[in-house]
């Protein structure tokens, strides 16, 4: 990956639907150039895909929750299987320190966080014990930097 790659990924992070010709002329190079360099990032995989940035929030998920979890030895293989797939589980990451994963999860309202804690904690074969912080107010979310050097 070169300097224009980069500048190509920070003109689609800022603007998914920004043009091909459009990101050309900001660069200086042609249409055909950049269709070159975007098909060569996702044959790399460095673009995954093309997924829309959803709101959550004007989505009706108002609970956002970060959960620290201790994994029974032996098991954060098994655990981040089943709780990667969770439906509410918006990121899973293996940490170090005190917790062996953290996860951020979103959710409608506290009733549905309560039936979901719930489920977290009957989970006695993988999980020793879990710390969950309720967030008040998000300041930035997104799955990139604000941007890639």
């Amino acid at each position: 990956m070169d300097v224009r790659d980069k500048e190509i990924l920070n003109l689609l992070s800022r603007n998914p639907n920004i043009t091909r010709d459009e990101i050309a002329k900001k660069l200086g190079l042609t249409g055909p150039a950049i269709t070159s360099r975007i098909q060569r990032m996702k044959q790399k995989k460095i673009i995954l895909g093309t997924l829309p940035i959803i709101d959550l929030a004007k989505a009706g998920y108002d609970v956002t929750v970060i959960v620290n979890i201790k994994i029974k030895n032996g098991k954060l293989e098994e655990a981040a299987q089943k709780w990667g797939k969770d439906p509410n589980v918006c990121s899973l990451h293996r940490i170090s320190g005190e917790y062996d994963m953290v996860l951020i999860a979103k959710f409608h309202n506290t009733k549905e966080l309560n039936k979901w804690n719930q489920k977290i904690a009957a989970d006695t074969e993988n999980i020793e014990r879990t710390n969950t912080s309720i967030v008040f107010e998000t300041e930035k979310e997104g799955a990139i930097p604000n941007e890639i050097t």
